[in-house]
């Protein structure tokens, strides 16, 4: 997710002339290196599962790539990659090779992608995003994002959902509504809430999922509402980018967004965690209802941050 803004009409053709000169630069450097300075480090606790499990979270690298399919296209991905530059000089699919490197070095248990990853879908980003996961040696999740699968003059259409959302679908078990990634002790479940509410296709899968007896954590691009990170939010972004809390400024769920947090916070509810991205900073707070379920938060993937999230069994202290 990105703040709007107005550029003035000859920034564009600037920024296109520029871009080989900035893309021929970035490649003659070696990708950044991934260090612990990169990570921070979250836990989330189960009762009963059989051993430790360490994930790894990105979300909003928003990878931008030179693309002269149109010049509509070419115009706006030169805008765009001047936004998702981090602070040492490296654009945003140059750190996101670095994190494929990692994840195949360290071998997690499992990828877990949050949105916004593709910042449109671009054939240039889809093309890096398609050989990128190809190398992957792990498994992965990837719930979409709003900028995975939209333009400015494509955002939320029908075209837009009828002609780029499929494009995803081929990582994400050809399923852009729902789909999980299921370990021996837990299921990990991605469900698409990328237009502000969750997709009506998700919900009675959902509560299949829900009924099978094993604990779930939840993979969200748009985090829930807290009261903790709409304060942190609300003065960043409209509705405060969270789905919920309407009453306080939030996004006002629609019958199926409310009926899937009723699901998620019921008293008996498996879900022992919420994991989300959308809103460019961390947090870790908690979703109210019956019951109380913790939601994490990661900070963007363009500015070199990542997130190592440990599952541990009951009973086992974190060092």
């Amino acid at each position: 997710m990105t703040k709007s803004k107005h550029t003035p009409k000859l920034l564009p053709l600037l920024l296109t002339l520029l871009l080989p000169l900035l893309s021929a630069c970035a490649s003659s450097q070696p990708l950044p290196e991934i260090t612990d300075e990169n990570l921070t480090v979250s836990t989330i606790t189960i009762p009963g599962i059989s051993r430790e499990y360490n994930l790894l979270f990105l979300t909003d690298t928003h990878i931008v790539l030179p693309d002269e399919s149109t010049g509509e296209i070419r115009d706006y991905s030169a805008e765009r990659l001047s936004h998702f530059t981090n602070d040492s000089g490296y654009i945003s699919s140059e750190l996101f090779s670095s994190w494929m490197e990692y994840a195949n070095r360290t071998k997690p248990d499992a990828l877990l992608l949050g949105g916004d990853i593709i910042d449109s879908p671009s054939p240039a980003n889809l093309e890096f995003l398609d050989a990128s996961l190809s190398k992957l040696n792990i498994p992965y999740l990837y719930t979409v994002g709003n900028h995975d699968w939209t333009y400015p003059w494509e955002y939320m259409t029908e075209t837009g959902t009828a002609q780029y959302l499929p494009l995803l679908a081929p990582y994400m078990e050809n399923n852009t509504a729902i789909h999980t990634l299921e370990t021996e002790d837990f299921i990990l479940v991605a469900v698409d809430n990328s237009s502000n509410q969750i997709h009506p296709g998700s919900l009675e899968e959902y509560r299949q999922i829900l009924s099978k007896g094993k604990p779930v954590i939840v993979l969200l691009h748009v985090p829930l509402y807290t009261g903790d990170l709409f304060a942190k939010t609300s003065g960043v972004w409209t509705n405060g980018a969270v789905l919920g809390g309407g009453v306080h400024g939030g996004i006002y769920p629609n019958d199926i967004s409310a009926e899937f947090i009723s699901l998620t916070t019921a008293a008996d509810s498996p879900v022992a965690a919420i994991i989300a991205g959308h809103v460019h900073l961390p947090d870790e707070s908690a979703v109210d209802g019956e019951k109380n379920i913790p939601q994490i938060v990661g900070d963007a993937g363009y500015k070199g941050k990542g997130m190592s999230i440990r599952i541990l069994p009951a009973g086992t202290t974190a060092p």
